[in-house]
């Protein structure tokens, strides 16, 4: 196996893995350089050498990916490799550019997601309203049907009509995401809700989306709009949407 071609092929489908390089052995069959590839679930690509060393390796990068820190690594007496955790950089696709996406957008980028702007509207979707962001001045639907989605992409539609919502979530539900949220009245989102469920969504499906978007904060200005809504792509990220939707129950908020 190739391993640095398989690492390339895992990082653009943005599948999180260890790789482990052996850097240190004292063992003549097992020479440093060798790598091998461990995925989330504990399962190998490639070996070290032997059954044994494979076993542990699995094991001790399991604890890794729970630090996500770049760590030296004792795998056995004489044995040591170090574990480089590779994930995807986060990438933020927002839909709808309008006043709280600017904010939104300046947060994001500051605390390290890549940012793509989306809106039909080329006005709002100005490069100059977004630096250092991808924009794109397109029909809703035609981008997202050609966009690439993946386990590090997140998604928030702040869209201005639920006729834009329920365009751009035909198109982002039952793809494999990180988290994609909805903004809009108890109203609107009822109703976005509802359409999606006619053309046969599933409610599995619907209980995905965060909506009312954002972390429950008392937000009321577009910054603390924008606040709310990246402090809960931040506890998403790091703590799993588990936890977020908890916070969310915590105040009585359920989809």
């Amino acid at each position: 196996m190739d391993i640095m071609a398989r690492a390339a092929d895992l990082m653009e489908k943005e599948i999180p893995f260890c790789l482990a390089t052996v850097v240190v052995s004292a063992l003549p069959e097992i020479q440093p350089g060798r790598k091998a590839i461990v995925l989330e679930d504990g399962s190998l690509e490639g070996s070290l050498g032997t059954e044994s060393l494979d076993i542990k390796l699995s094991g001790l990068a399991l604890k890794a990916f729970k630090n996500k820190k770049r760590q030296l690594v004792e795998i056995d007496d004489g044995v040591q490799a170090f574990f480089d955790i590779l994930t995807s950089d986060a990438r933020l696709v927002v839909c709808g550019a309008g006043h709280i996406a600017v904010p939104l957008v300046r947060f994001a980028r500051s605390i390290g997601f890549r940012v793509i702007v989306l809106d039909d509207r080329a006005d709002f979707a100005n490069p100059l309203r977004f630096p250092d962001c991808e924009v794109i001045a397109e029909d809703f639907t035609l981008a997202l049907r050609e966009m690439a989605f993946g386990p590090s992409t997140y998604v928030v539609v702040i869209t201005r009509g639920h006729v834009h919502d329920v365009d751009c979530l035909t198109e982002i539900l039952g793809k494999k995401m990180a988290y994609v949220g909805l903004i809009g009245s108890r109203r609107r989102v009822r109703i976005v809700l509802e359409i999606l469920e006619k053309q046969g969504f599933s409610r599995k499906h619907l209980k995905k989306v965060f909506t009312p978007i954002g972390l429950p904060i008392g937000a009321e200005s577009p910054e603390e709009i924008a606040l709310s809504i990246v402090s809960e792509l931040v506890c998403v990220r790091r703590k799993g949407p588990a936890q977020a939707k908890t916070l969310r129950a915590a105040v009585g908020i359920d989809l």
